[in-house]
């Protein structure tokens, strides 16, 4: 699978998963995506997010974080695709759940 210009090309010996297609579908609307964060079920976060930090989606990512429906939120494999700027949106993420006075979780 390679990704050119927006696309994802398939090849016939590892077709990318319907989850991931559309997660790079919802992606390429990032005012849809993050307003759709709340309808999301919790299964489709994860991917959606990978989605996000390898399209460098910055405002969905800080908004994932804040809406994140899981306890813990692994970041150990993302350091490996180390992006600044889209670190910086995670971390800003991270930054509003905390000065938030009722913590969700």
């Amino acid at each position: 699978r390679e990704r050119r210009r927006g696309r994802v090309r398939m090849s016939a010996r590892n077709p990318p998963r319907l989850v991931n297609l559309a997660a790079m579908s919802l992606l390429r609307d990032e005012a849809l995506a993050i307003c759709s964060l709340e309808y999301l079920p919790m299964e489709l976060y994860p991917p959606l997010f990978m989605a996000a930090f390898s399209l460098r989606r910055s405002e969905t990512l800080m908004a994932m974080v804040q809406a994140w429906p899981f306890a813990r939120l692994p970041l150990g494999g993302l350091m490996k695709k180390l992006h600044q700027e889209t670190l910086e949106a995670v971390l800003d993420g991270l930054d509003v759940l905390l000065a938030q006075e009722v913590h969700p979780r």
